[in-house]
């Protein structure tokens, strides 16, 4: 493992600015996942690892990559909020599972699966990102989805990592996906951590 880089497109985050994101968040209904997380933090101290406190563990949907948050207003940011809204009205809340934990390139993730719905609700929300403020805001890449535990801080042995990882059990977990939300993110390079405001949460299926 090497130091966690946070990412704006394709480039780095620049410091100080905060950029929009749509993002699952694990809730209270989601009991088991938060278990396994705290077990899988709990197996790897002593790694030079900073873990994703419960309240901010999150998927990344999308990123708003045109511009930096503080330069979107609130109209526009009603505006996309309307268009999530408008699109995901008959979208269905599903299920994935979370898990197995893999001890990545820059931190430890959980992979996501089945991902086809996962998926199918990223085009959706990219659509309506692209409808509301061009090809230069979705320029985010997106490919096969996670949800991270922990970002590297110094280098590690991903093996070690791994070897620890596999004897967590249970090793997967449900994550219930019943709305989105459009929030305001802050990320920290030094500490390795992201926080974010919560802007609007946009039900599945008119919920």
């Amino acid at each position: 493992m090497k130091p966690f880089v946070f990412k704006h497109a394709d480039a780095r985050w620049p410091e100080g600015a905060t950029l929009l994101h749509v993002y699952l968040t694990v809730s209270d209904q989601d009991r088991a996942l938060l278990d396994l997380v705290s077990s899988a933090n709990e197996a790897l101290k002593g790694f030079p690892l900073t873990p994703v406190p419960l309240r901010w563990l999150h998927v990344t949907l999308d990123q708003i990559t045109d511009c930096h948050a503080g330069l979107i207003t609130q109209r526009e940011r009603d505006e996309l909020a309307g268009e999530f809204t408008k699109q995901l009205a008959d979208f269905a809340p599903f299920k994935v599972q979370v898990g197995s934990l893999l001890a990545y390139h820059s931190g430890v993730i959980a992979d996501l699966h089945p991902d086809e719905q996962l998926a199918a609700l990223h085009h959706t929300v990219r659509e309506a990102i692209r409808t509301v403020r061009g090809d230069d805001a979705v320029r985010y890449p997106w490919g096969l989805q996670h949800l991270t535990i922990s970002y590297a801080r110094e280098e590690a042995s991903s093996d070690d990592a791994q070897r620890i990882l596999r004897r967590v059990r249970p090793s997967h977990a449900p994550l219930h996906v019943t709305e989105v939300q459009l929030v305001d993110v802050t990320a920290d390079s030094t500490a390795k951590t992201i926080t974010w405001e919560r802007l609007a949460t946009i039900p599945l299926s008119g919920q």
